[in-house]
């Protein structure tokens, strides 16, 4: 098993910022929230490690087309920004961190550009930086306050929080390590999805129980 994995940090960089561009090329908004789930969306192997190698069929290209196909037949190229965000997860973030089963279920080889350590200052670092430059962009673009102002679905909320909170509180397992640098980053965004979550759990409450009027 490879020993190397992006986190969740670095996929939701990377799923914003070639989720962005290609948005702007298609001409369609996103929904900020769907498309950090769908960065780290092959990485629900994570929570079957008794039964699954990490970085294995969910990583494969056949794994990212099946849900692929589907979306952009029924959405066309409003599906673009997400299924790119989707694929950047095992094509730039875990091929060069390591690698992935590419070609399962009719290869089980692993594929690999390189073979950098998480861990190491350079990933780390460039981790980081990635976290920086997505914020300062997502800040310009509104896209943020979009995240608090808009109604989006909150188990796409739940999906990219516990993607968060694995490596912060659970360090029993190797995957779930996190460099301390990351710690700042990763409790960012637990406290934006968790205020995010509140206000739509708040607003629900208050449109399913109205209050009594005079």
């Amino acid at each position: 098993m490879w020993e190397s994995n992006l986190f969740a940090i670095g996929h939701f960089g990377l799923g914003y910022l070639l989720g962005k561009f290609s948005a702007k090329v298609t001409n369609v908004e996103i929904d900020l929230a769907l498309l950090f789930t769908v960065s780290i969306l092959p990485d629900l192997d994570m929570l079957f490690f008794s039964f699954v190698q990490h970085r294995g069929p969910s990583h494969s290209i056949f794994f990212l087309l099946l849900p692929s196909i589907p979306f952009f037949v029924i959405y066309r190229k409003k599906a673009v920004p997400y299924i790119v965000a989707l694929f950047s997860h095992t094509l730039i973030g875990d091929i060069f961190t390591g690698g992935t089963q590419l070609l399962w279920p009719f290869s089980s080889t692993w594929y690999n550009l390189s073979n950098f350590s998480v861990r190491s200052d350079f990933s780390v670092g460039m981790e980081l930086s990635i976290f920086i430059v997505c914020t300062i962009l997502m800040l310009f673009a509104k896209d943020f306050q979009k995240l608090f102002l808009n109604k989006t679905r909150l188990v796409y909320l739940l999906l990219s929080l516990g993607a968060v909170i694995g490596p912060l509180f659970m360090n029993f397992n190797f995957y779930f390590q996190l460099p301390t640098l990351l710690i700042i980053p990763s409790l960012f965004y637990v406290a934006v999805f968790s205020v995010v979550i509140f206000r739509l759990k708040f607003s629900n409450s208050k449109t399913q129980y109205p209050k009594d009027r005079c």
